[in-house]
């Protein structure tokens, strides 16, 4: 995990090369959708929750716009304003972000793509949270399952997932 000196550093960086890049490109260009979502998961990271959201929701409609609304670039928009949403404790809205995020995933990438994993831990976490630990052991059971197979059982994401997996009592 980077310092908050770190993540302020980067931070600037990103918001410098944004700017450029919409000068060059223009405010609305869907190349952009990429730089903002990073800076919006940098934003995230130092606890700016409303600008996390506002980056990561211009992200998203800069990738749906480009790309569709059933496209993985924008299941991973609306993942990582899930986790924001999570974090702000709005559990219905991560819960229903996640949901989302997967049912894009699943079906453009497949069932066992790591990028549903991803938004399967996810799921499994807003949904222990929200105290439905039957559903939320299924979905970490199913992203650990993916990882594993993809990753191995010595991969450092597949061992997070199984730590969740431990906690659900």
């Amino acid at each position: 995990m980077s310092s908050k000196a770190d993540l302020q550093a980067l931070r600037t960086r990103l918001e410098t090369a944004l700017e450029a890049r919409q000068r060059d490109l223009g405010p609305d260009h869907p190349d952009l959708a990429s730089d903002l979502r990073e800076l919006g998961r940098v934003a995230h990271e130092l606890g700016d929750f409303p600008d996390a959201q506002a980056l990561l929701r211009r992200a998203m409609a800069l990738h749906t716009e480009g790309l569709g609304a059933e496209h993985p670039e924008t299941a991973t928009d609306i993942n990582h304003l899930g986790m924001v949403l999570h974090d702000l404790g709005d559990l219905d809205g991560a819960q229903a972000a996640f949901e989302r995020a997967l049912a894009i995933d699943e079906t453009a990438l497949g069932k066992n793509h790591p990028s549903v994993g991803r938004d399967a831990n996810n799921l499994g976490g807003v949904l222990k949270d929200m105290g439905d630990r039957l559903s939320a052991r299924a979905a970490l059971e199913w992203s650990l399952a993916i990882y594993t197979a993809a990753l191995g059982t010595d991969h450092p994401t597949t061992k997070t997932v199984a730590r969740n997996l431990s906690r659900i009592v």
